[in-house]
């Protein structure tokens, strides 16, 4: 029994794709090219992407306000998301439904540095988030539905 447990254990252990050359301790630098990065300080602590996965960001509309999405793994069972409506290039905006791991935050405002249909960069701040910023490569919208990433 006993080797059939510190077998399952190392296949778990193996099987993690934990990119061990992103240092989790260091905030991504910000960028404008692309590089599918996140980061930013929650009360004062260090949480970065790259490590666990790539962030991604969701594009959707309703009746008045256009929509980014965006989701972070931050950790092992750590996540960031947060919703920026109505982002346009070289222009402040709002951040809204911020929630890192299961708890909710503070609303706050992002800039958007790059958006140009494959590209969405930006900074973020508000409440306990400080010296946020992404750097997501993603795809343009179809005409018919909401966008692929």
């Amino acid at each position: 029994m006993k080797k059939l447990l510190f077998l399952f254990l190392l296949i778990c252990c193996c099987a993690c794709e934990e990119d061990r050359s992103v240092d989790p301790t260091l905030m991504p630098e910000a960028t404008t090219t692309g590089e599918n990065t996140l980061g930013c300080l929650i009360d004062g602590w260090v949480y970065t992407s790259g490590r666990y996965g790539i962030p991604s960001a969701r594009f959707y509309d309703d009746e008045e306000n256009h929509y980014v999405a965006i989701d972070a793994e931050v950790g092992i069972f750590s996540g960031l998301h947060l919703v920026i409506v109505n982002p346009r290039q070289g222009a402040s905006c709002t951040y809204i439904d911020a929630v890192f791991d299961r708890e909710d935050l503070e609303d706050g405002e992002a800039y958007i540095t790059r958006m140009d249909g494959t590209i969405i960069s930006g900074t973020f701040s508000g409440g306990s988030i400080k010296e946020g910023r992404f750097d997501i490569k993603y795809r343009e919208k179809p005409e018919d539905g909401e966008a692929v990433y």
